[in-house]
């Protein structure tokens, strides 16, 4: 399912993922949690850009 707005959607999360990376840069303490955010925000990113309907969570096994 293509998202109508998928561009806009790929922008808020290249967004999102500089101001983590930052925040990762400003508190090299919290650099792993970060690190995960900005993982989900990637992977969020690439769901909509391959046009993919976006899940956020992973089904747990």
């Amino acid at each position: 399912m293509y998202l109508s707005n998928a561009d806009r959607w790929s922008l808020l999360c290249k967004k999102q993922i500089d101001v983590i990376d930052k925040l990762s840069a400003q508190f090299p303490e919290r650099k792993v949690p970060l690190n995960e955010l900005t993982h989900g925000w990637r992977h969020l990113q690439h769901q909509v850009q391959a046009g993919d309907r976006p899940i956020v969570h992973e089904p747990t096994k």
